[in-house]
């Protein structure tokens, strides 16, 4: 494989630097997020999309989470309880399933620059969607009580959700975080919880990428070219994750999700148009 092969998702772009620079915060971000927050695929995702288009970006932040997640669950594995995991593998296998599915009717039908519209709206409407419920989350873990562990049957529950959502756009991470939060699992627990089962489910999410050509040597070669600096991201998630309070923590959170929504305001605007500006 040339190097022009490896980075053509990122040159053949209308402003190339800019879709570099985005492209590679996004990867720095991956590795920050997942070691830092046990999240931040709803804010990563719509920046890639943005960066290099719905096809490229989603298949080169699925490889790049794989690493990511093996990472922050290896950092975070001191905290792991396997409660938690009993429902949740069972969860990333069955909602992949079922979020390949959706995936393929997304795509099956249609030219593809109607195809990339459809992702960039799915991709930016369920970022938003994770955007408000981080923002409200001190409301809404206070409705219908919340008191008490969670059930299996809740968290096998939430994780078919959040493995569909990941599988369809790459986030979802908020699902879980909102839900634990509301059952009162601190931010050790459930950081550690969340790292194993995105492991797990990114791993698997591969297949379905591959089935429908998603994921193929070009896309996938750029990922492994940016993948150094998702390290770099991870070790820097670390040292956050060790220093920060639990209000440091959701005001890192907060700026996340401020990016999160202006990346997916100007996808469901349209990324030609904004392109458009540019020229």
């Amino acid at each position: 494989m040339s190097w022009e092969s490896l980075i053509a998702p990122f040159t053949e772009e209308p402003i190339p630097w800019f879709s570099t620079a985005l492209v590679i915060f996004a990867a720095w971000l991956m590795g920050f997020s997942r070691s830092g927050l046990g999240a931040g695929g709803f804010v990563v995702s719509p920046l890639t999309v943005l960066a290099v288009g719905a096809d490229d970006g989603l298949a080169i932040i699925a490889v790049i989470m794989i690493p990511a997640g093996a990472i922050g669950c290896w950092q975070h594995r001191k905290a792991l309880e396997r409660q938690w995991l009993n429902p949740l593998i069972p969860a990333a296998f069955f909602g992949t399933i079922l979020g390949g599915l959706v995936l393929w009717m997304i795509i099956s039908s249609g030219e593809m620059s109607i195809v990339h519209r459809r992702l960039e709206f799915v991709v930016a409407g369920l970022s938003l969607l994770y955007v408000v419920l981080v923002s409200f989350r001190d409301k809404i873990v206070k409705l219908g009580g919340g008191s008490g562990p969670p059930s299996s049957k809740g968290v096998f529950t939430f994780g078919c959700l959040l493995a569909i959502s990941q599988t369809v756009a790459n986030s979802g991470t908020p699902l879980l975080t909102v839900y634990f939060i509301r059952h009162g699992i601190t931010k050790e627990r459930f950081v550690a919880a969340q790292n194993a089962f995105l492991t797990v489910q990114n791993t698997i999410k591969v297949v379905p990428f591959l089935i429908l050509g998603l994921l193929h040597l070009g896309n996938a070669g750029a990922a492994l070219l940016l993948f150094p600096l998702t390290l770099v991201g991870s070790w820097c998630g670390k040292h956050f994750y060790q220093m920060a309070s639990e209000r440091v923590y959701f005001g890192c959170y907060i700026a996340l999700l401020v990016i999160g929504f202006l990346s997916s305001a100007i996808l469901i605007w349209g990324r030609t148009n904004f392109y458009h500006l540019f020229h």
